[in-house]
Order: C-alpha cells, then sequence, then structure tokens
C-alpha cells in the first residue's frame, strides 16, 4: 500500500509539472527557421497572382510587386511592400509596411492596413528565387508569387516620408490609381 501511495504522488507531481509547463511551439524558433529568414532578408521583385474560382470558372489577376525584409533578430523584423502596374507605377500602386517572422518553416506577415496575418507556405527560398503562396484566412484561393532577388529596385518614391508606423493599425500604407479604390 505504501508503495501505491509513493508511486501515486509520483505520478501527481509528474502531472502536475506537466499540465503546468507549456511548450507553445509557436515561438519555437529553430536553425533553419533562422536560416530562412537571413536567406528572405533584401529586396524581392516579381509577380503574385491570385486564382480563385468564380460561378463562371476561372479568373485571376496578376501584379506586379516588390517586398523588402530587414531582419531585427535571428528569425524575423520588418518590411515594405508595393504592388503596381507596370505601365505606370508611380500612378497605379498600393505601398504597405508589414512585421514577418519565420516559424516552424512558415513566414507569418502583419501588414499594416490589415486585420489577418498573412502567411507564406510551401515556399521555395534560396539566395537568387522566392516563390511559394500566402493565405490570409479569408479567401477561398490560393495567391502564388514568384519573386527574384532584387538589389537594385529604387525605394525613393513609396517610402520618402514614412517611418515604420507598424504600431497601429491604419498607418505604414497609402495607394494610388486603380489600387485606391
Amino acid at each position: 500500500m505504501k508503495k501505491l501511495f509513493t508511486f501515486l504522488t509520483m505520478m501527481m507531481a509528474v502531472t502536475t509539472t506537466t499540465l503546468f509547463t507549456s511548450c507553445d511551439t509557436r515561438f519555437w524558433v529553430d536553425d533553419e527557421d533562422r536560416e530562412e529568414a537571413r536567406t528572405l532578408e533584401g529586396t524581392w521583385s516579381g509577380y503574385i497572382d491570385t486564382y480563385f474560382y468564380d460561378r463562371f470558372g476561372i479568373s485571376g489577376d496578376t501584379y506586379r510587386t516588390t517586398m523588402y525584409f530587414e531582419r531585427e533578430n535571428g528569425y524575423g523584423g520588418w518590411g515594405y511592400e508595393v504592388d503596381y502596374n507596370i505601365y505606370s507605377r508611380y500612378d497605379d500602386y498600393y505601398y504597405c509596411e508589414f512585421r514577418w517572422e519565420v516559424i516552424n518553416g512558415a513566414i507569418r506577415i502583419r501588414y499594416a492596413d490589415s486585420w489577418n496575418d498573412v502567411y507564406i507556405y510551401d515556399y521555395v527560398l534560396d539566395d537568387y528565387y522566392f516563390s511559394g503562396y500566402m493565405d490570409d484566412g479569408c479567401r477561398d484561393r490560393e495567391v502564388a508569387f514568384t519573386l527574384n532577388y532584387d538589389s537594385n529596385f529604387d525605394w525613393g518614391y513609396w517610402t520618402r516620408g514614412f517611418t515604420r508606423g507598424l504600431s497601429e493599425k491604419g498607418t505604414g500604407f497609402k495607394a494610388s490609381g486603380e489600387f485606391a479604390k
């Protein structure tokens, strides 16, 4: 009986320790995540394609986009993105700042103008090429993208007068032309 009591006491102690010790993997960052964040740092330009089904079949739109990622720590940081019409890039565009992090092999982006986080998954990333899929959890469509490293992009027009206003929703973005509608 004494052995059973000792055994039960030990099991309760182990169970209590297990219950009150949390292991939230959301905040677990491994070396692979840090390496992905290092590779992601810089400017990437290319296309974002949104394919979706409507009642008449498949339709979609393609946008030229450029994203800049600046690392603040081992696995994330801040950045900005501009989507634009390639024929009138300074008249028809959408610019937005964001915060980002790599966690468990996925990239989470929190835009300054959005209530929903965007997750990048099933991606391929190396020093010159970045492609994959984005999901904001709101739409029934895949957002595919293909970007190439771009060390020559001039951010001056879009970032002039902006600071990293990412602490509050509704700051850190502007639009013109079709993108402003």
